[in-house]
């Protein structure tokens, strides 16, 4: 009696290429997120300039460990820009209000491109 085996493992081809497109799809979010950050907070800031340092040096960075985690950082440039922060109640921040805007951009921007990646990979 001969018995024959069909062995097809149609999901181990995707599933290797499904976290590299989802990196990618992050990886690309974020980078998308810094200059939008930080045109939000150079067009929001709550202040008004006197030399206009402190708004010009509003920063924003994608740092990442690959597959592991990716961080949208916001700074100012300017020593005095932790008291715009923090001093008066934080009547001056804006960092944590364009920390709350992006957030959920980034995060929708993050589940469509997980979304794609599904979609790629035939679900």
């Amino acid at each position: 009696m001969a018995r024959v085996f069909w062995d097809f493992d149609n999901l181990t081809p995707h599933l290797q290429n499904f976290m590299p497109a989802v990196e990618a799809g992050v990886d690309l979010a974020f980078d998308a997120a810094v200059p939008r950050a930080e045109s939000y907070m150079r067009e929001n800031a709550p202040w008004t300039d006197r030399t206009g340092n402190a708004r010009a040096g509003l920063r924003a960075r994608h740092e990442k460990e690959p597959f592991v985690a990716h961080e949208l950082i916001l700074y100012h440039t300017m020593p005095y820009g932790i008291w715009l922060e923090v001093r008066w109640s934080g009547r001056y921040a804006i960092i944590a209000p364009t920390l709350q805007t992006m957030g959920p951009e980034v995060m929708a921007m993050v589940t469509a491109s997980v979304a794609r990646a599904i979609k790629l990979m035939g679900g």
